[in-house]
């Protein structure tokens, strides 16, 4: 492995991330798989009605294959 002569960025302290309280943790983590359900919901829901629509408007016209 190479030896570098320049620090690494993490050595000062400006460049490490700040502290985080345990308990903000969990207050954000408890919103956030809530917006995601919901936005996983209203993707799905919309390929439904795509789905439907082409279903509805290109298949049945059509008819039964013979």
């Amino acid at each position: 492995m190479a030896e570098y002569e320049e620090p690494s960025a993490a050595d000062r302290p400006v460049n490490v991330a700040d502290p985080v309280l345990e308990a903000d943790l969990e207050r954000v983590l408890k919103d956030v798989p809530r917006g995601a359900l919901a936005l996983c919901g209203i993707a799905v829901l919309l390929m439904l009605l795509a789905w439907l629509a082409v279903y509805f408007g290109v298949f049945l016209p059509r008819g039964p294959i013979s």
